[in-house]
């Protein structure tokens, strides 16, 4: 790699490297040094060097991992051609963000939501109860039924996040009928001196901000990392007013122990904290049925205030979250021996408009305790194992009001194995998991008078997945795959009835739903057109037998907390056609072009009407500019974003309380650059978003119903290594 910065700390000497991506030191004593690797779109790299005679090293760095062909096609790769990572760049560069608006960047990944910091990922269509987060090798459990349900995960406590599937994806456990969401901490480099990372943004829209800071030192046989993240913002604005009541309080840490006793044992032990409170827009409650309907089309939403405000009240919800796992690994000739158990404790409250001064007293408290116990063998072709999942979810008697879920106790044993195998130029890849789950269920009947009532649910669940991979010559590849994945009903889909804070709404279960059931078929191919012009391309079906679904009623209810429109879950097959797909040119060494396309088209074949809240074809197209050095500045990278959301053309009025909104187009820009002057060599980026102030309401965010979306933002972050 040309022009890329190696300085080294403690002499402060720097060289850069020529054509061939070499550089070379000279009369440097003996000693440890520190040295800082730097280059435009890479992650700085931090190499620690005890130099004792003449050293020959060899570097390698991260460079555009979320951007696809970078190099030729090999016959190995660190990454399968189905999995999409953030580079670590990216995550520096999304302090401030949530996960599901970080991993959204990546092509056929979307994010449905309820106004800013809350939302989910959504996978090729495929959100909520069908989409498995794993965060640190445990499968996170929560509460994330709802599209107004974030993930209780610190984004900036992850080195490593990818979105994929395949036959690795049978390892873990879960209702992924789609893709996973894998987050890692990351391995911790040897240094035996402490080091970290600082990273800080502030935003003029919520006229707030997120600082991170991690410290980590690694010794030989013993590694620990500490850190942790702050976040606060007031409320968010549209184009021409105020979102009134939509801050965001977070405050997160996180902490890792590593030890290794010889080449054979090692143990490592990890804990997340977690804890937010979130304001919903106050315009998204109502007091009566007339002035519901009149919500759907004013142009400026109940409740605005002209004035900029902190304070977060009701409607609103607090949570808390914190997760423990411990493991162990054991090498062996025979292969690699792991043993994972984790706790974690989840608890959420939500707190509606209430009359009476009582909007202090909750409306939802929900307490969660799971535990989850694997043993698993691997070797290099071969990975197989045992584990159990528990979960206790109960109501806290403090709201006064029947609770929307019932107390449940769940427990689930499951089995996978997962083979990998290369048979004359082919990548064979096959995958099988059996799941036995049990739940146990005590609620308040939904009739008056309320009586007690007990349900027991048993479920068997098989998934499997087949998985070719082929190279066709050193310049392309090409994937197919069929995978077939059942789930059972979530909790929510059959027993919930009541109002749902976070989406405005009152659900209703639906006790007839049976198993649901899908059938996955994807090809995908990648590779390079010419030395300028790259290509990926990926297509899929997805066949469900049951595929339960949010369906809007066309009424609304009136209750002694206001009116609010009705849902109730229902079942029907279903088809799901779409693709993504990735273009990147090269014009030259310096400014590069490239563009993504994702589209979803979901079909109701039961009744031959539309699936609602499919994401509608959407377009990214990046223009980037880099250079080297200019004065005091290194790497220096500008890009200009266009963002375009088509309008969902493929609904029915049945489906839905009001018409999809219009397609819009944003636009972003972001500049990059690094100070050299300074001895830790600090990264700046300034940026603005939605540069020309657009009005528009996204088809996916349930705000949509009341209020546009967020107006212009202009960011600036910085990050430290030290």
């Amino acid at each position: 790699m040309e022009d890329v910065s190696v300085y080294i700390s403690e002499t402060r000497m720097e060289q850069w490297t020529d054509t061939r991506g070499q550089f070379s030191f000279k009369n440097l004593c003996p000693g440890t040094y520190h040295v800082l690797v730097q280059h435009i779109g890479c992650p700085s790299e931090r190499v620690l060097v005890k130099l004792f005679a003449d050293t020959l090293l060899s570097l390698t760095l991260e460079h555009h991992e979320n951007m696809l062909h970078e190099v030729d096609v090999h016959d190995e790769h660190e990454h399968s051609i189905n999995e999409q990572s953030l580079s670590r760049l990216t995550l520096d560069n999304s302090a401030g963000k949530s996960l599901a608006a970080s991993v959204s960047s990546l092509a056929g990944v979307s994010m449905m939501g309820n106004g800013v910091d809350i939302g989910l990922p959504v996978v090729h269509g495929l959100s909520g109860n069908r989409l498995t987060l794993v965060n640190n090798g445990v499968v996170h459990t929560g509460q994330q039924w709802g599209a107004d349900h974030s993930p209780e995960i610190d984004l900036n406590s992850a080195t490593e996040v990818s979105v994929v599937s395949g036959s690795a994806a049978m390892r873990y456990p879960g209702t992924h009928m789609g893709g996973i969401v894998i987050l890692e901490s990351g391995s911790i480099p040897f240094d035996p001196h402490i080091h970290g990372k600082i990273r800080s943004s502030t935003e003029s829209n919520g006229r707030g901000g997120t600082i991170n800071g991690q410290l980590y030192k690694g010794l030989e046989t013993l590694q620990w990392r500490l850190g942790g993240t702050l976040k606060y913002y007031g409320d968010r604005h549209a184009p021409t007013y105020f979102l009134n009541n939509t801050g965001t309080r977070q405050a997160h840490a996180n902490a890792e122990l590593h030890k290794q006793w010889d080449k054979t044992l090692e143990w490592e032990g990890k804990y997340n904290y977690f804890s937010a409170e979130y304001g919903v827009m106050r315009g998204s409650h109502i007091g009566n049925l007339t002035d519901l309907e009149s919500a759907f089309s004013r142009e400026v939403p109940f409740f605005t205030d002209s004035a900029f405000s902190y304070g977060i009240e009701a409607p609103r919800q607090w949570v808390q979250h914190q997760q423990l796992k411990s493991g162990l690994k054991k090498y062996t000739e025979l292969g690699l021996l792991e043993w994972h158990i984790a706790g974690q404790r989840d608890q959420r409250r939500e707190y509606d408009v209430r009359r009476s001064g009582r909007s202090d007293i909750p409306a939802l408290s929900l307490l969660q305790y799971s535990i989850q116990n694997e043993i698993v063998w691997s070797n290099d072709w071969l990975e197989t194992g045992y584990q159990f999942l528990g979960r206790n979810n109960w109501n806290l008697p403090e709201t006064g009001i029947i609770p929307l879920l019932p107390n449940y106790t769940a427990f689930t044993n499951g089995a996978f194995l997962a083979l990998e195998h290369s048979l004359g130029g082919y990548d064979l890849e096959f995958g099988v998991r059996y799941d036995y789950t049990f739940r146990s269920i005590a609620k308040l009947s939904n009739s008056v008078p309320r009586v007690p009532v007990y349900y027991d649910d048993t479920y068997h669940n098989f998934s499997s997945l087949i998985r070719v991979n082929r190279n066709l010559g050193t310049k392309w590849q090409f994937l197919t795959e069929v995978a077939l994945r059942q789930r059972p009903p979530e909790i929510n889909e059959m027993y919930s009835f009541g109002l749902h804070q976070g989406v405005s709404g009152i659900e209703e279960g639906n006790l007839n739903l049976r198993q649901e059931n899908g059938l996955k078929q994807a090809v995908q191919l990648r590779g390079k057109v010419s030395d300028k012009l790259h290509l990926d391309v990926r297509v899929y079906t997805h066949f469900f037998d049951g595929y339960i679904y949010l369906q809007p009623q066309q009424t609304f209810r009136l209750t002694i907390r206001g009116a609010f429109p009705v849902f109730t879950y229902e079942q029907c097959d279903a088809r799901l056609l779409g693709g993504d797909a990735i273009v990147k040119y090269a014009f030259s060494e310096r400014l590069k072009f490239e563009s993504s396309w994702a589209y979803v088209h979901g079909l109701n074949t039961s009744e031959s009407l539309p699936l609602n809240f499919m994401p509608p074809l959407n377009v990214q197209n990046t223009f980037e500019y880099e250079l080297a050095q200019w004065k005091n500045w290194r790497n220096i990278n500008l890009s200009v974003l266009h963002r375009y959301t088509a309008q969902q053309k493929h609904w029915d009025s049945g489906l839905d309380l009001i018409a999809p909104p219009d397609n819009f187009h944003l636009f972003d820009v972001n500049l990059n650059a690094t100070l050299k002057g300074i001895y830790y060599k600090p990264r700046f980026r300034i940026g603005v978003e939605n540069i020309f102030n657009t009005s528009y309401r996204d088809y996916l965010n349930r705000q949509r119903y009341f209020a546009d979306a967020l107006g212009r933002n202009f960011t600036l972050s910085w990050v430290q290594n030290f």
